[in-house]
């Protein structure tokens, strides 16, 4: 078998995608998204695609915020 060079993405915001694998398949590809990062998990023995060794990834999870600390912002104290 041919070590992937792309990752085709399946489900979620980044649904029929395909990105460029730098090191092989990993068991999951965590990926920026807007201000946070999805993740997509490898999908084991699926059917080999024409052309570039391609591995399959199917959506699993949205993280939290990346940019946290932006959006707690420290509010003056009232003192009333």
């Amino acid at each position: 078998m041919t070590t992937p060079a792309l990752a085709h993405l399946t489900g979620g915001p980044l649904d029929d995608q395909t990105i460029p694998l730098d090191d092989g398949a990993p068991e999951e590809l965590v990926l920026p998204y807007s201000d946070g990062q999805v993740v997509y998990t490898l999908v084991p023995d699926a059917p080999e695609a024409e052309g570039p060794a391609t591995a399959q990834y199917r959506f699993n999870e949205v993280s939290e915020i990346l940019n946290q600390d932006e959006y707690d912002e420290i509010r003056p104290e009232s003192n009333l």
